[in-house]
């Protein structure tokens, strides 16, 4: 039992500390023996874990996805309607952006290396089957003018809006980044008489 919990504490540890350098230093940035000494662990100990860098890449995707289906299930028990969930989701991963190493590395891992699919873009898949889950239960419930999918623009936004806070071209906090975004968006998305009932705060 004691092997057992040492094992998970040193798999724990290897994909915090990978989170915490493809942050800073992107995939291609960050080698092997940069995780193992950053860990304080042999690379015998990692190769038990991972076989492969692309494996930590898929660990560390794994956390922020969790993450990710906390905030949404969270969002779901306040009784939000749709699209006040989506705007509230925006601004728990703006959050989270701030405070989780997991999930800015995937935004990172997704612009480097998203040409190469799973499991570097996973994060984002995970994010567009909830925008466009909470989009369809919008357009039920009529919350939505708009016959067109937009699914795939937001997600633009969101990653967009990322990477100019991320690169340091925006030194505004990200989520009044967000807040902004929505102000402009909202007005063409929902009828005019909804748009003043929703916070894009």
């Amino acid at each position: 039992m004691v092997r057992q919990q040492r094992a998970e504490q040193t798999r724990a540890r290897l994909v915090e500390v990978a989170a915490e350098l493809f942050d800073r230093y992107g995939f291609a940035g960050t080698n092997i023996s940069d995780i193992t000494a950053a860990a304080g662990v042999t690379k015998g100990a990692l190769y038990f874990h991972f076989t492969a860098k692309e494996e930590l890449v898929e660990a560390v995707q794994d956390t922020s996805t969790a993450l990710l289906a906390d905030a949404v299930a969270k969002i779901a028990a306040s009784g939000v309607s749709p699209l006040e969930a989506l705007i509230d989701l925006s601004h728990a991963v703006a959050r989270m952006l701030v405070t989780e190493p997991a999930v800015r590395a995937s935004f990172r891992i997704a612009r480097e290396c998203g040409d190469r699919a799973k499991p570097f873009v996973d994060f984002h898949h995970a994010w567009w089957s909830v925008v466009r889950e909470l989009l369809r239960a919008a357009k039920r419930n009529g919350q939505l003018v708009t016959a067109s999918d937009v699914s795939l623009p937001l997600l633009a936004m969101y990653v967009g809006i990322e990477a100019l806070w991320s690169s340091g071209m925006s030194k505004d906090d990200v989520s009044d980044l967000f807040s902004d975004a929505w102000r402009l968006l909202l007005p063409g998305l929902v009828p005019a008489e909804l748009v003043d009932e929703l916070l894009a705060e």
